[in-house]
Parts: C-alpha cells; sequence; structure tokens
C-alpha cells in the first residue's frame, strides 16, 4: 500500500510539473534537457513555448539582456482568472508573455520586426506578449 501511494504522489507532482503549472514546486521547466539560454528565465513552463518564439526570445535576451517568462501555457480557468481573452493562444501553447529591459518602443518595433511573431504587444503592467497567430496588436 505504501508503495502504491508513493507511485501516485510522483505521478501526480509529475503531472503538475509537466501541465503548464511550472511554479509548482519550484519547477520551472525542462530547460536543462533543451539547452535554453541562461539569459532567459522561466517562471512558468518552458515546454510548451514553440521553438520559432524561443528563437525570438532568443534574440530580444541578445539585444536587451536577460529576458524574465511569466506566462506560457495556461488551462482555461487560470486564462478567465487573469482576464485572457476566450481563445487566448496561451490555451494552446502558442503564446509567451514575458519582461524585459529596454524601452518599450523599441522592444515592440524589434518584436513587429520578427517574422516568427503574429501578435505582440506591450502591457501598461511592463511585460509583452508575442503569439504565432495572425499578424496583429490590441
Amino acid at each position: 500500500m505504501a508503495s502504491r501511494l508513493k507511485t501516485v504522489a510522483i505521478l501526480v507532482v509529475l503531472g503538475l510539473a509537466l501541465s503548464g503549472c511550472g511554479s509548482v514546486a519550484g519547477v520551472t521547466g525542462l530547460g536543462w534537457m533543451t539547452g535554453s539560454s541562461d539569459a532567459i528565465a522561466y517562471n512558468d513552463t518552458e515546454w510548451c513555448v514553440p521553438r520559432k518564439l524561443k528563437k525570438v526570445l532568443n534574440r530580444v535576451a541578445a539585444t536587451y539582456g536577460p529576458v524574465k517568462v511569466h506566462s506560457t501555457k495556461r488551462w482555461w480557468l487560470e486564462n478567465w482568472w487573469k482576464g485572457g481573452a476566450k481563445d487566448s493562444y496561451h490555451l494552446n501553447c502558442r503564446a509567451v508573455d514575458f519582461s524585459v529591459n529596454g524601452s518599450p518602443a523599441s522592444v515592440i518595433a524589434f518584436l513587429k520586426a520578427q517574422p516568427e511573431v503574429g501578435g505582440y504587444k506591450h502591457y501598461s503592467s511592463g511585460h509583452y506578449h508575442i503569439d504565432t497567430g495572425p499578424r496583429r496588436t490590441w
């Protein structure tokens, strides 16, 4: 019985760690497996960020310095709680919210110039949003 409970506990922890809840128990992603840059700190899961957005984040870090990723995968309830759009690209691992030093006008111009970026936005809270959807801002 104790062995079975231990197995269930391990599966629950792994499930949470890989589910998009990267802040659970300090799990921040799979950077040790993907070789991600030290200039990008993930406060949410890294595994669901599309490769093309990771490339953009690496370019942002090379240009403006360290990047802090705040949001990647969201479950519908979390998305609703944060006021996200009903059809948010965060729901299917196609969006990233991050912060970086630099002039907002400069960072937005940089993001706009990246062919991999569809949607982009700078929020008054200081963070940026990029996604792989059609080209747009709001």
